[in-house]
C-alpha cells in the first residue's frame, strides 16, 4: 500500500492500471474500500487512485485538523504531486462535497465528475444525520468522541442504516470491515470534528455551474436515509447534470447495493475521445 505524505501525515491510497485518471473520494464514516468494484472495474482502462481521507481507513488520525480547507488542501496535494490533469473526480458524500467544491476552484484541472449522494448543507439538514451534525457542532464532542470506542453490534446498526432495501446482496466482506472499521479506536473523532465546518458546504447549494465547467453526473439512492435525496433533486435543479441516475431500491452505500449499475454509470459520465 503506497502513502503519500500530507502535512506529515501518511495518507493512505491505491494506484492500478493506466490511461486517463480517475480519483476515487469516499464518505465521512467510510475509507477507500466502499469503491473497490469500481476501482477494480475501471483499472482496465484507466487509471485508477482512491484514498482515504485523513482519519480515515488506513491514513493517519490526527488530533485536529478536520476542516474542510485542510481536505481541500490534501486533494490539492495529491491532484498535483500524481500529476493528474483532466482527471475524472468519482466522489460519495462528503467526497462528493470535495470533488464539487475542488472543481469550482480549479475546473481547467478536471475532466469530468461523478457526485453519488452529494453532501452539502441543504442535502443534510432535513435528515437525523443532519440533526446528530448539528449536536455534535454546537456541543463540540471532539473530546469525548476520541475516548469512544462503538460496540460492534452499533458499529453494524449504522452501516445497515445506510443501506436500502437492495442490500440483501450487499458482498458480506463489504459489510464487515465498514463495520470494524467503526469499531476502531478514534474513529469517531474525524466526524464529530468536521461536523463545526459542515455549514460552509451552503456555497454548494447555490453554485450555477457556468457553461464551460467540467460535466457533472449524479448519483442518488432513492431509499437514503442519511442525506436527502428529495433534498438532491433540488440540487440537480441548480447543477444541471448532464445526466441523473436514481436508483429505486438503494440507500447511501450504493455503490456496494448495486456496483455494476454504478460502474457503468462512472464510465457513461467519461467523455468519449
Amino acid at each position: 500500500m503506497p502513502v503519500f505524505d500530507f502535512d506529515g501525515m501518511a495518507i493512505a491510497y491505491d494506484h492500478a492500471g493506466t490511461g486517463d485518471p480517475v480519483l476515487f473520494l469516499h464518505n465521512l464514516g467510510g475509507d477507500r474500500s466502499i469503491w473497490a468494484a469500481q476501482y477494480q472495474a475501471m483499472q482496465a482502462t484507466h487509471s485508477v487512485y482512491a484514498l482515504d481521507w485523513f482519519g480515515y481507513g488506513d491514513s493517519d488520525i490526527p488530533d485536529n485538523g478536520y476542516s474542510i480547507e485542510n481536505y481541500q488542501r490534501l486533494l490539492g496535494d495529491f491532484i498535483q504531486a500524481h500529476g493528474l490533469r483532466n482527471v475524472t473526480l468519482v466522489g460519495h458524500c462528503f467526497g462528493s462535497a470535495m470533488a464539487l467544491l475542488y472543481a469550482k476552484r480549479h475546473p481547467e484541472m478536471v475532466q469530468a465528475l461523478v457526485l453519488s449522494s452529494p453532501l452539502t448543507a441543504a442535502t443534510l439538514r432535513p435528515t437525523l444525520t443532519g440533526w446528530t451534525a448539528r449536536i455534535a457542532r454546537h456541543m463540540r464532542l471532539d473530546a469525548i468522541a476520541a475516548g469512544l470506542r462503538l460496540p460492534a453490534l452499533v458499529a453494524g446498526w449504522l452501516v445497515r442504516e445506510q443501506l436500502g432495501p437492495f442490500s440483501r446482496g450487499i458482498d458480506s466482506n463489504a459489510f464487515l470491515k465498514l463495520k470494524n472499521r467503526w469499531s476502531e479506536p478514534r474513529r469517531l473523532l474525524p466526524v464529530a470534528a468536521v461536523a463545526r465546518d459542515l455549514p460552509g458546504l451552503a456555497e454548494l447549494d447555490s453554485f450555477r455551474p457556468p457553461e464551460t465547467f467540467p460535466p457533472i453526473t449524479t448519483i442518488w439512492g432513492e431509499e437514503n436515509r442519511i442525506l436527502s435525496p428529495n433534498a438532491g433533486m433540488q440540487l440537480n435543479v441548480s447543477l444541471k447534470p448532464q445526466r441523473m441516475v436514481t436508483l429505486p431500491d438503494c440507500g447511501h452505500l450504493l455503490m456496494l447495493e448495486a456496483p455494476d449499475t454504478v460502474t457503468n454509470a462512472i464510465y457513461s459520465a467519461l467523455p468519449s475521445r
